[in-house]
């Protein structure tokens, strides 16, 4: 593997991994928070998440991070080495504690959370504000998907960036095609069908409005399922 192909495993895990959300830039403010606050007790953390990153980031040594975790379809995982929800949630502590007054405090949190909700894309569908009632806490729609899913031998699975996302994290066994430059186009059916063909798929999620039964059968796919938002085919 030349170096070129080192360095795209390393982007398409970190795109893969914080896609359209703030985490790594949460993790880089955390960081410089505990860089000039130089605290003692928060030494070891620091050094940790920063031999975590170059670690994550070093050609050769991160591919082969990749290859011992067992990961080498799902690269985004090998983040959860940074623990980045734990090291945020004790910074942010750590920041409310020293506030001294409890309006400063308040105005804190709110600015906290408006970022987190931008990070999140802002996404008030319903999907999206939906009781969760599983441990997965992915979306109960694409639960559904994942459990019809489980029927199909050997599921290779093109599907919107959401919900292959979420499938992925609730059952590593799916080759789900997902990442930077993934080509993905519901709008037209002779181009999806490319798409499939090309990513050599044999499970396809699409959103119910650009549906057409006559179509995907015709090309070999039978629908298995379909919930209020998605449409599901295999062969």
């Amino acid at each position: 593997m030349n170096m070129s192909e080192l360095w795209e495993d390393i982007k398409n895990a970190y795109f893969s991994y914080n896609g359209m959300g703030t985490n790594v830039f949460f993790l880089f403010v955390a960081i410089f928070y505990l860089l000039i606050t130089n605290k003692k007790r928060q030494r070891n953390l620091l050094i940790y998440e920063i031999f975590g990153i170059l670690f994550l980031m070093t050609p050769g040594i991160a591919n082969g991070i990749l290859k011992m975790s067992g990961q080498n379809t799902d690269h985004w995982m090998v983040y959860g080495i940074l623990n980045i929800v734990a090291v945020v949630g004790v910074v942010m502590t750590d920041y409310l504690i020293n506030i001294p007054t409890k309006k400063e405090k308040i105005i804190v949190i709110v600015i906290y959370i408006l970022l987190l909700q931008t990070g999140m894309g802002l996404n008030y569908t319903s999907q999206h504000l939906e009781f969760i009632t599983n441990s997965y806490k992915i979306s109960n729609e694409v639960m559904e998907i994942a459990e019809q899913l489980e029927f199909v031998e050997k599921p290779r699975v093109l599907a919107p960036e959401q919900v292959a996302g979420e499938l992925r994290e609730y059952d590593t066994r799916f080759a789900v095609i997902y990442g930077e430059g993934l080509s993905f186009t519901q709008e037209n059916l002779e181009q999806l069908q490319m798409e499939t063909d090309s990513y050599g798929c044999n499970c396809l999620v699409i959103n119910s409005e650009y549906d057409n039964i006559e179509f995907f059968n015709s090309i070999g796919f039978s629908k298995i399922y379909n919930t209020e938002h998605y449409e599901v085919y295999a062969k």
